[in-house]
């Protein structure tokens, strides 16, 4: 009875790790309100990628669109009743100091080891003047300005296509370079597994589950509105995510 408790808790950890997980490369990978109103001139070159399985992404993208609204959204609001905006404030800033080794990396694979430098620097200020990256020090130094970069970032330095566009489970939308960029962003992450340095899975799946919730209230107010200015919510999506790693790759 025992070892069936424990295989069937295992199980459920690792459905919620996959969640929060795929959840937190969402919310880092989604567009943002600025992309999503950008002028349309500033992407007049935006590559096409192509969308061959078009009805597997649709299914998906109706599937998340009803989690994000259903599920995430009465989170958010219940998280939002109940937390200090200050709160929000610093635990949204310690997630992305957390979040360093993706960018020092997507840095070094482009040989960009000034830019290393920086997010090296602005992550031991913010970790130890910023008391473990709640408070963003860096913030009140130009030295520390730099765009944020990840592997995927790096692939397509490299010259890289996007490959076919794909809408996953929770993860939402992403390319097939993009989305192997994901997969070497998780191994550089130091909370997901499976180098993971939270040894316990629940802790790491709350750890996971904080960051979503605390970040899904923009997220969210970003999605709708795009929703309710779309006359293709599924296309609009599509355009935004490919302008937005069109342009991070520019820069």
């Amino acid at each position: 009875m025992n070892k069936g408790r424990n295989f069937l808790k295992l199980g459920l950890a690792t459905c919620l790790a996959f969640v929060s997980e795929s959840l937190l490369y969402s919310q880092e990978d989604y567009v943002s309100e600025d992309d999503l109103f950008a002028d349309d001139g500033e992407y007049e070159d935006q590559p096409s990628v192509p969308d061959p399985i078009r009805g597997f992404n649709r299914a998906m993208f109706n599937f998340n669109d009803f989690f994000y609204l259903n599920i995430l959204k009465p989170v958010s609001k219940g998280y939002r009743a109940v937390m200090p905006d200050d709160a929000e404030k610093g635990i949204s800033n310690f997630f992305d100091n957390v979040n360093y080794p993706i960018r020092f990396a997507g840095n070094v694979l482009q040989f960009k080891f000034r830019e290393a430098g920086q997010e090296t620097g602005k992550f031991l200020v913010n970790t130890t003047v910023g008391m473990g990256g709640f408070f963003k020090i860096s913030d009140d130094f130009d030295m520390f300005n730099t765009p944020p970069e990840d592997i995927g970032q790096a692939f397509g330095a490299w010259g890289m296509g996007h490959g076919f566009y794909i809408v996953l489970p929770f993860l939402g939308p992403t390319t097939l370079r993009d989305g192997i960029g994901r997969i070497g962003d998780n191994y550089a992450h130091p909370i997901p597994e499976p180098w993971t340095l939270v040894d316990e899975s629940e802790y790491r799946i709350s750890l996971q589950a904080l960051d979503i919730v605390n970040d899904s209230p923009n997220l969210l107010n970003v999605y709708e509105s795009l929703k309710g200015s779309a006359i293709d919510p599924y296309e609009s999506v599509k355009d935004a995510y490919i302008q937005r790693r069109a342009k991070e790759v520019a820069q």
